[in-house]
């Protein structure tokens, strides 16, 4: 029997964990010029955009993170191409988010892969046609609909954003 995600109980989730020390920790590292962060759990346009946490950097600028988080530790990155099978809605990687980076935990090792939006969608564009011929499509059942998502190995994702910043004209 398949188990059946409950939205709101996914989401609770990961609004619980907002606030964890690991999120903090996580920025403190990467942005070395850090001066607060703040997640963003209401609901609004800046959900519908994918911002789930606010950066604020002591220049001044104001970066945005769309936080993903898992319960187990995988070999792969989950990236979402369908939120709803029944409406087509697109999934997350297929959006243009307003977001300037993707932070994309697992929860039992407190390891993040922060990916600069920009490259990521890059490296999806140049590559997904080949990715759905070779990787696994994994369904994430819901009442009355899917949403599935391409597992992508994390080594491979690595690689193709890290090719993604070498622009030849």
């Amino acid at each position: 029997m398949t188990k059946v995600n409950d939205f709101q109980e996914c989401l609770d989730f990961s609004h619980d964990h907002k606030n964890e020390p690991f999120w903090e920790k996580v920025y403190d590292k990467a942005f070395p010029d850090m001066e607060w962060c703040k997640p963003c759990i209401e609901k609004g346009q800046g959900q519908y955009l994918g911002i789930d946490r606010i950066i604020y950097l002591v220049n001044g600028k104001i970066l945005t993170v769309d936080e993903k988080l898992r319960k187990k530790v995988y070999p792969d990155i989950l990236l979402e191409y369908l939120s709803n099978d029944r409406t087509d809605a697109p999934g997350w990687m297929q959006k243009p988010l307003h977001i300037d980076y993707l932070a994309y935990a697992f929860l039992p090792t407190k390891r993040c892969y922060l990916f600069d939006w920009q490259m990521l969608r890059r490296a999806w564009l140049h590559h997904k046609e080949e990715w759905f011929q070779i990787y696994r499509k994994v369904p994430s059942k819901n009442p009355g609909y899917k949403t599935w998502s391409l597992a992508i190995p994390t080594k491979v994702l690595l690689d193709a954003t890290k090719r993604a910043r070498i622009i030849q004209v």
